[in-house]
């Protein structure tokens, strides 16, 4: 009979955990799909994340090799991503910069217009290996912060091969 006092215990104390290895599952079944036709290099980022929240990965890339970034899983939630090189210049955003309403492009660090707006992936070829802060920030939809929803967010990389 004591035994069974512990189980909601155990279920309390274990369920982070099961819900974690869930959402990595999740996230890694739809990688494949949005990285497509690159490949899932297989280290990935797969929090379970509240609306409202923000979440941030820091990551070395290899110059010559093409890459693609993608922020997958939440996709009731608009999605704002920067990507940040290793002295905190922005080389990727995916929303308007409040300059014009006519503007609908990013400027990268090299001065280049960049269509994002809306964008959950950047592809990208670097030419000197650098490490890359990518941030993915929820916005919420919620009036009170108990109402809020939470799910899986993944920041996946592929690797064109």
């Amino acid at each position: 009979m004591r035994n069974k006092a512990f189980l909601p215990l155990i279920l309390f104390l274990f369920l982070p955990f099961l819900i974690k290895a869930q959402c990595k599952e999740y996230i890694k079944s739809i990688a494949a799909d949005v990285l497509d036709p690159y490949v899932l290099d297989g280290n990935f980022f797969a929090p379970v994340i509240y609306e409202g929240e923000e979440i941030s990965l820091t990551r070395t890339f290899l110059a010559g090799q093409k890459y693609k970034i993608a922020v997958v899983g939440m996709d009731f939630f608009e999605k704002e991503i920067t990507i940040k090189d290793q002295d905190g210049f922005i080389v990727f955003k995916n929303y308007r910069i409040k300059r014009k309403e006519s503007d609908q492009y990013f400027t990268d660090y090299e001065g280049y217009q960049v269509d994002c707006m809306s964008s959950t992936y950047w592809e990208f070829q670097l030419e000197q290996s650098q490490n890359l802060t990518i941030t993915v920030k929820l916005d919420q939809k919620a009036k009170r912060k108990k109402d809020r929803l939470r799910g899986c967010l993944g920041i996946v990389v592929g690797f064109y091969e």
